[in-house]
């Protein structure tokens, strides 16, 4: 089956969209204030309810991949009935101008707020700035795109292989008129793929921005929180975490450049690529690993023992004034006017929605769960933690040059449909998390 990388990473980034507006559908379907948590709203000024705000926003963003999809699938069939490369190529181009200009159509046109919405999204993620908030929104889609990452080098090789369309090399006269067009279609589509293959620094650099992203917003969250404080370890822990993604991208792609070049012929090359290998390896378990147990730790408020530790105490131990209260313990008048006026975020003035006469409700506490879940099925949160560790392990396997899955029928594309899956469940318990720390109760649903 024709299924070219052009395609493969369209239907992916639209894969993504289809998750992002699941997500929205079925964490407010569950009663969670979604449009609220992320300060998302289906239009500039709009004063909506919750319900019209969520619905509209879920709704909105699968219209918009609807119609890239609608757009994606016909390009891709024109490609398959194309007899030549260089048709194809053209087509994979038009393909991808035209969502462009889609996305940048004016205003009142398709979906427009959420358009720009995103764009103003991706515009503030990558502005290099220390002093800016960073929102929830911010931190999500930013995690997001970090599960795409390997798809930045993709479409780097795809946009040199347009370059290559555009700008053609000279070809010789004698395959001009040997009516062997068709070889040397074939011949050149090979040629632009190898040409395209050895990115280098580039590739580095894009694979890698996402990281840096989340880096600069741990960074900038670091120097806002007061010195010393449990904040501040825990930013300055989150900040270690993406920096550890830096030594696995560049001995990936170290080995993957000398692969490529063929610089295998003598015993000292055999060396370094063994010794680059070994530390891959320790470096990927540690990332691999640390993630997960933030993913539990702190991402999800997960891990709970019946005695009340949880795992981000090792890290960044609650101070006694921000502890959590226990199952059953009253909010007065006092505390939730306090928490309102002295927010340090405005996902934490998210309290100012409670009945002043709102109180926590005590649970039995499951083993490896907090106290407050907005899910009643506790099968959601065990489940989800077993896949996140299962598929981050899986994950890791597409970076070495040892596994060949991009060998594979498609292996690479279905290990980025996965990641893409854990990134969709991982979205879930992320807000589920602060809508529970917002309401402090044990039941939402």
């Amino acid at each position: 089956m024709y299924f070219p990388p052009e395609f493969q990473v369209l239907f992916l980034i639209l894969l993504a969209a289809f998750g992002w507006s699941a997500n929205l559908r079925i964490l407010s379907a569950a009663g969670i204030r979604v449009g609220s948590i992320l300060q998302l709203r289906v239009s500039p000024g709009a004063h909506t309810d919750e319900a019209t705000t969520a619905s509209r926003l879920w709704q909105d963003v699968a219209r918009l991949a609807r119609v890239l999809s609608a757009i994606a699938v016909a390009g891709w069939l024109l490609c398959v009935v194309s007899p030549t490369s260089d048709k194809r190529t053209g087509i994979a181009l038009g393909t991808y101008l035209i969502i462009f200009a889609v996305l940048l159509l004016p205003r009142r046109a398709l979906c427009h707020s959420v358009r720009m919405q995103f764009l103003g999204l991706l515009a503030r993620i990558a502005k290099p700035s220390f002093s800016d908030p960073v929102y929830l929104a911010d931190i999500v889609i930013a995690d997001i795109l970090t599960s795409c990452a390997r798809m930045f080098g993709d479409v780097l090789r795809i946009f040199c292989r347009f370059g290559l369309f555009l700008w053609p090399q000279e070809r010789s006269d004698q395959n001009r008129h040997t009516g062997l067009d068709a070889l040397a279609g074939l011949i050149r589509e090979q040629h632009e793929r190898s040409a395209c293959t050895g990115t280098g620094i580039i590739d580095l650099v894009l694979v890698g921005a996402p990281y840096a992203f989340r880096l600069r917003q741990c960074i900038n969250e670091y120097l806002k929180a007061p010195p010393a404080s449990s904040d501040a370890r825990r930013h300055m822990a989150n900040a270690i975490k993406y920096a550890s993604s830096f030594p696995v991208i560049a001995l990936s792609t170290t080995q993957r450049q000398v692969a490529v070049d063929g610089v295998m012929e003598t015993k000292y090359s055999d060396w370094m690529l063994r010794t680059a290998y070994g530390m891959w390896v320790a470096a990927v378990t540690f990332n691999s690993l640390y993630s997960f147990y933030w993913d539990i730790a702190f991402d999800w408020d997960l891990g709970y023992t019946a005695q009340g530790w949880r795992p981000s105490d090792l890290v960044a131990p609650a101070e006694q004034s921000s502890k959590e209260q226990m199952p059953g313990e009253q909010l007065s008048r006092e505390q939730l006017r306090y928490r309102d006026t002295h927010a340090a975020s405005p996902f934490e003035a998210l309290a100012r929605d409670l009945p002043q006469h709102a109180e926590l409700h005590p649970r039995i506490q499951a083993p490896f769960l907090r106290p407050h879940l907005c899910f009643k099925k506790r099968s959601i949160y065990y489940a989800t933690m077993a896949t996140d560790l299962l598929l981050r392990i899986t994950w890791a396997a597409k970076l070495s040059p040892y596994i060949q899955i991009d060998r594979m029928a498609f292996g690479s594309f279905w290990l980025n449909a996965l990641e893409i899956f854990r990134r969709w469940q991982w979205t879930f318990l992320r807000i589920e998390k602060e809508e529970a720390a917002s309401i402090r109760q044990s039941v939402c649903v």
